[in-house]
């Protein structure tokens, strides 16, 4: 700006104000002064009053004014253009203000179709009432998703939840408005219910068998939308409603096919007359929550935006549909992480206090960008023998925050670590993650889908009470109901049959082949067997504070408080040698820095978790040690091939020249990592091949090598040669993925592409892996506990996959490795479907992922490896001779 127009630019903003500016928006939405002043609540003479002294400030005329309407001018319609986004910048700054002057503020005002209300906005309502006491909440239903987004625009709502119903195998840009932002919440497929007999092989329909006969059409079903898209026109004998309610009604009585969404479905029942189908190709409705820009910010829209994206809708049991859905909620599981819990009035943990932690004040958080600059090996840490000596007890720092014990109900990788301590399951899992007995001393497998399970005679609950064969089956069954155990159901849904052979004898019987099923009878897995009579006891809600957790291990849990601490005491009942460790808390502490002010103050004696970004201070700790291991985790690019440029293969390419994976390693990760050539990690091949041997076969897959000249190369013969702009979600947990992102991004800019890294919630990054969403460069970050090399190719190349990628070739070799026996061939068809999408450039390996966990210094840990914490760890825990 020059210097001699500052005056008059300083004049102008003086001259403005919010309530002005409202005003001009009301009267260019409404058409007259008469109609804002109604819609703002205010008489015709002080709407009018405000206009015309906001004129003479400015000096130039705002509204032109006939006898019946009211319109902006040019003038005019630039400031209302510009209201919306700064009302919700004053909104932002008032509520920040209200938070540092301890005044409790939060308002959230959602707009929405009445399609999203009850299925998306009545239950988010309930949750951030739940979160925000005191929190302020307004629906506006409107016609449809326009009207929506017309008063997010308007700043006369916060946030639009909004449908739209797309063909699930269609090609999308990614479509954003001006000074918005858009959050992909879920997709649900549509489904037909129809009584007409027409094939539907496999479970799905084309709809375009059902044309010639009449629909059920209107609002609340999606039945117009299939129509236009196979070409169909109106009927004269159609039917034609504004509910779904009542088009699922109508269907029932053979009164039309319709179309509606799963979880329109959800809780009724209908007739075995009635087909429920899939349709092919199949098409999705998607859900979505758009802000301004600047509301964004706001604390309590920031907390419902979150809200939403977490929740996930009760669908329908269509068994076409289950298997893929079950395949992402087990995904979504693994990263399901509490945020810190709000503070209240009397809470107390048995953690230091604030005072004391502030007298270490002077140890400083080390951020995931400063730490690129590090790239020092760690120091070589080492334990000494063990003594021999009792411990009487051991605090453990978790860095996430539990509501449920129940690894069913709560299933991320930290529940099972927790669970883990009090359950056993069938099986347990060594440090080389192999299969040792647990509650069965041992088993058999005579066929390819049968499992014989003899239970051990000394296994006994913590009540005393000994474990029978009727206890085994039930805690199986309850594990594969996906009402009582959401987080554990996907592992179980092979399974057939589930039956009592003998007094002491389980015999489990597959739907067919599965060469990964046996080590899921291991709390790694699916198994954390309970007393069927504590269950019915409490109503199957146990892991909560009144139920805790029953099991069979070598520690009870005797406290819960969730979202703070978890106590258990040592038992003898267990049929194993009684531990060390006489007792161990388990501290919830998500804020990295004040668990690492604990530590220094000498609180803390195991912590998991360390973030790279800390570890160095971690490291010089007098009180602690930091151990590394690889974790069986895998970090990725992949591309949505559905959404373009990215269903260009040349795209792809250039990405994939883009990254500099040893750079990641040696910068970002300080070395605590690996540069991956697959989507396997070495340790995954583990009952094959010696360390060395499996990265030398995963190298030979086929690999884009880090080459900004070949880069520039792909994309000049691409769709998009001079480039485009694209926005990449990295989550707030994982700061070395942000980190990566905007390395990457350097290098994408050298060659014409802008890559936009934002971090959001985990909730909000975890919807955006839906390939319904509208991401098309996306980064994967996954934690296997099991280390099966077949889980997380499974999960990105078969059905159902984030990248939306379709490959017959590769759906026949993954179904060929799920029942392949053999090992080392079972590994072979793998590396095979993993070089053919290689050569598609559908996911690019960045790295394999080191976990490090801090021990104190005097504390030793015998067998620490990747399966360390998936079976009773505490058992391997020692006093050293430091």
């Amino acid at each position: 700006m020059d210097e001699v127009d500052a005056p008059e630019v300083d004049a102008l903003t003086r001259a403005l104000d919010v309530h002005s500016l409202r005003i001009l928006v009301a009267i260019d939405q409404e058409g007259s002064i008469s109609a804002a002043a109604r819609s703002l609540g205010y008489t015709q003479p002080t709407i009018t009053q405000h206009v015309q002294r906001l004129e003479a400030r400015l000096g130039a005329a705002l509204v032109a004014r006939t006898a019946r309407a009211a319109t902006l001018t040019p003038v005019g319609d630039l400031l209302a253009r510009h209201a919306p986004r700064i009302d919700a910048s004053l909104t932002a700054a008032a509520t920040e203000l209200a938070r540092v002057l301890g005044r409790r503020a939060g308002v959230v005002r959602f707009a929405a179709p009445v399609e999203s209300v009850a299925h998306v906005i009545a239950p988010t309502i309930a949750r951030l009432a739940a979160e925000i006491p005191g929190i302020e909440v307004s629906v506006h239903e409107t016609a449809d998703a326009e009207k929506a987004l017309e008063m997010v625009h308007g700043g006369r709502a916060d946030i639009a939840v909004t449908i739209d119903v797309t063909a699930a195998n269609g090609r999308r840009t990614s479509a954003r408005r001006n000074g918005t932002r858009t959050t992909f919440l879920f997709a649900e497929e549509i489904v037909v219910l129809t009584a007409a007999e027409v094939d539907a092989p496999g479970g799905r329909l084309d709809a375009g068998l059902l044309a010639a006969l009449p629909w059920i059409r209107g609002r609340g079903t999606c039945s117009d939308v299939v129509a236009a898209m196979i070409g169909r026109a109106d009927r004269a004998d159609d039917l034609v409603v504004s509910r779904p309610d009542a088009a699922i009604a109508l269907a029932a009585h053979g009164a039309g096919s319709a179309f509606v969404a799963e979880s329109d479905l959800a809780g009724i029942s209908l007739p075995a007359s009635l087909r429920t189908l899939g349709i092919a190709p199949s098409f999705t409705r998607r859900m979505s929550a758009t802000t301004l820009l600047e509301a964004a910010s706001i604390p309590a829209v920031a907390a419902a935006v979150r809200t939403l994206a977490a929740h996930r809708p009760t669908r329908a049991e269509v068994e076409v549909l289950l298997d893929a859905r079950r395949r992402s909620e087990n995904h979504r599981s693994r990263f399901r992480t509490a945020h810190a819990p709000l503070p209240e009035e009397g809470h107390t943990m048995p953690f230091p206090s604030t005072a004391r932690l502030a007298k270490a004040a002077t140890v400083a958080t080390a951020g995931a960008l400063l730490l690129a600059a590090c790239s020092s090996p760690a120091p070589e840490t080492s334990t000494g023998p063990d003594t021999g000596a009792e411990i009487d007890h051991v605090t453990v720092a978790l860095p996430g925050s539990l509501s449920s014990l129940y690894v069913g109900q709560e299933a991320g990788i930290l529940n099972y670590y927790i669970a883990s301590i009090a359950q056993e399951g069938l099986v347990s899992i060594d440090a080389q993650g192999r299969i040792q007995p647990g509650i069965a001393e041992s088993w058999e497998q005579p066929d390819d889908v049968t499992y014989v399970y003899e239970l051990r005679d000394d296994a006994v609950f913590q009540d005393g009470t000994p474990v029978t064969a009727d206890d085994v089956v039930f805690s199986l069954e309850q594990a594969r109901d996906e009402t009582s155990s959401p987080g554990l159901a996907y592992y179980l849904t092979n399974v057939d049959t589930i039956e009592k052979t003998g007094d002491a004898e389980v015999t489990i019987t597959l739907s067919e082949p599965d060469a990964a099923f046996a080590a899921n009878m291991s709390t790694g897995g699916a198994a954390f067997i309970t007393s069927k009579a504590f269950w019915e006891e409490h109503d199957g809600t146990v892991g909560t504070a009144d139920a805790l957790l029953l099991g069979t291990g070598p520690y009870q849990v005797t406290e819960f408080a969730p979202d703070s601490h978890v106590t258990f005491e040592r038992v003898d009942t267990w049929w194993g040698e009684l531990p060390k460790v006489k007792e161990i808390t388990v501290n919830f502490v998500p804020d990295e820095s004040t668990r690492l002010l604990a530590a220094q103050s000498g609180d803390v004696d195991v912590a998991f978790n360390v973030p790279l970004a800390q570890s160095q201070q971690w490291e010089n700790l007098d009180t602690m040690r930091v151990d590394y291991v690889n974790d069986l985790s895998y970090v990725g690019l992949y591309f949505n091939t559905s959404i373009a440029p990215f269903d260009d293969p040349k795209v792809r390419e250039a990405f994939a020249h883009a990254v500099d994976r040893d750079a990641y390693v040696e910068k970002l990760l300080r070395g605590h990592g690996e540069a991956a050539t697959a989507i396997m990690t070495p340790e995954s091949l583990g009952k094959v091949y010696d360390a060395d041997a499996a990265r030398d076969l995963l190298a030979e897959i086929p690999q884009w090598d880090f080459d900004l000249d070949a880069a520039k190369a792909a994309l000049a013969d691409s769709s998009v040669p001079d480039g485009f702009d694209v926005e990449i979600l990295t989550p707030n947990t994982g700061p070395q993925l942000g980190t990566a992102a905007q390395a990457l991004a350097q290098n994408l800019a050298e060659i014409g592409i802008t890559l936009n890294v934002r971090e959001v919630p985990i909730e909000e990054w975890l919807a955006s892996l839906d390939a319904s969403s509208d991401h098309g460069a996306n980064l994967m970050w996954y934690f296997s506990t099991l280390g099966d090399p077949a889980e997380v190719p499974s999960y990105l190349l078969g059905a159902g996959n984030p990248a939306a990628y379709d490959n017959p070739e590769i759906l026949d070799l993954l179904a060929q490795a799920g029942a392949e026996a053999d090992p080392a061939a079972r590994v072979d068809l793998l590396v095979q479907a993993e070089s053919l999408q290689a050569e598609d450039a559908i996911n690019i390996p960045l790295w394999w992922g080191q976990s490090a966990t801090a021990f104190a210094k005097d504390l030793g840990m015998t067998d620490y490896s990747s399966f360390a914490f998936i079976s009773s760890w505490p058992t391997q825990l020692y006093r050293t001779g430091q």
